[in-house]
């Protein structure tokens, strides 16, 4: 019996729990064992998954150190698993653990989720505003890494691992009907418009600015404009709409009334992937999104925004003039400059692993600073039953592609009698 101890302590996300609990719980029983140590607040999202977790809860790094000590004495676990190993080293100062303090403690093999191939992306990443800064190689010092696809590209025929790299598709739920008619504009022959759904989501470090220390106000500048720019691209569809927005910020401006503007604070995964599924269209700025990916592979017509360009905003910018509609939706925002995930930037860091990636066939990328080819793009994704159907086709393929992979527990049990 090979047992799993998976290590998920992020408090600002639960992105990396969530990939580490989509391969956990597929892992047949009949070979694995699995448990998690995680953060408090997620040990009910993975009980509610049917997966043994105990939240690692001290008031102390010495009392969570002795949490995580009687575990693995009790487990016995045969290999550990970092959720993310960057997201582990970053706890230290709370739960007392890191990659070196995990490896000297308990001698134990090390594996760790890659999600977005570092080694790809030598390590560097940039962060909004052009700021470059290189991270320590935690990765070549785990024994082990698991590739989620997506975000990585699909390893179709061989046996799905080599060199100490293994590749696992995520699973998601079910697909739905993927949108394939357009939403009906009138219901019931009462001549009353439908109003199509837009989901958003939002998790708490998209609201962290981590150049703050460095004196570049940029990051906070984009933290501000997103939501208004966001809603500024809705409402000028000048039609009905139902904004169902999860996160921990709510929307702090004048709605157009022509919009229904639900937030909700936070939702239980079922709850959660309902609302996803049942929209008519996803909209997010974060290219890495783990709900990105459960839109795509339940058929969910969806729109990435991003940044490709620098833009000069302020009173005297060389970009003003063009751009009088952001302008009013977002004063504030007085540079803007490229991102694929807001508002940490990582264009360049995610080029890598995006590139010859079938994934981004998946859903429709728009620049979210051309009000044009948004429109445009949200017009299509809403009323045409072409373009929806192109998309959910190649969902579907794609699922199909993921669906043929080698079996996750499968390959792991490989790489875990080598170690």
């Amino acid at each position: 019996m090979i047992k799993l101890l998976f290590l998920g302590l992020g408090h600002l996300s639960r992105g990396d729990v969530t990939i580490a609990a989509d391969a956990a719980r597929r892992l047949p029983r009949s070979t694995y064992t699995i448990a998690f140590l995680a953060t408090a607040d997620v040990v009910p999202q993975l009980r509610d998954l049917g997966i043994p977790a105990i939240a690692l809860d001290g008031r102390s790094t010495a009392a969570n150190l002795d949490i995580v000590d009687g575990v693995v004495a009790s487990f016995r676990p045969t290999m550990l698993v970092a959720a993310d190993a960057f997201t582990l080293n970053y706890s230290v100062g709370w739960s007392g653990l890191n990659v070196r303090i995990l490896r000297e403690r308990y001698g134990l093999p090390l594996a760790s989720f890659d999600q977005y191939d570092w080694r790809a992306a030598d390590y560097v990443v940039d962060f909004y505003g052009h700021h470059l800064k290189r991270f320590p190689p935690l990765l070549e010092s785990c024994d082990l890494l698991i590739r989620n696809c997506p975000l990585n590209r699909p390893a179709v025929g061989g046996s799905g691992g080599s060199g100490g790299v293994v590749h696992v598709a995520l699973a998601g739920g079910g697909p739905h009907d993927g949108g394939l008619d357009p939403p009906d504009r009138r219901t019931n022959g009462s001549g009353r418009v439908r109003r199509p759904t837009v989901f958003l989501a939002n998790s708490r470090w998209e609201y962290v600015d981590v150049n703050k220390r460095s004196g570049a106000s940029g990051m906070a500048q984009l933290i501000d404009a997103m939501p208004r720019v966001l809603h500024s691209h809705l409402a000028a569809l000048r039609r009905p709409l139902t904004v169902v927005h999860v996160g921990p910020v709510p929307w702090r401006f004048p709605i157009a009334e022509q919009i229904e503007y639900r937030h909700l604070p936070t939702l239980p995964p079922t709850s959660f992937y309902e609302q996803l599924v049942g929209a008519d269209l996803y909209v997010t700025t974060n290219a890495a999104s783990v709900t990105l990916s459960h839109a795509v592979l339940a058929g969910v017509p969806s729109l990435l925004l991003q940044n490709d360009r620098t833009l000069y905003l302020g009173p005297d910018g060389r970009d003003r003039a063009g751009h009088g509609w952001l302008v009013d939706a977002a004063p504030g925002l007085t540079a803007a400059y490229p991102f694929r995930v807001c508002p940490w930037g990582w264009y360049g860091f995610l080029t890598p692993v995006l590139r010859d990636n079938p994934y981004t066939d998946c859903f429709v990328t728009a620049n979210v600073f051309d009000r044009d080819e948004v429109l445009r793009t949200q017009h299509g994704l809403l009323d045409d039953a072409s373009i929806r159907t192109v998309l959910h086709s190649r969902q579907m393929d794609f699922r199909d592609r993921l669906g043929r992979m080698p079996p996750a527990g499968d390959v792991l049990e490989v790489e875990v009698a080598n170690r």
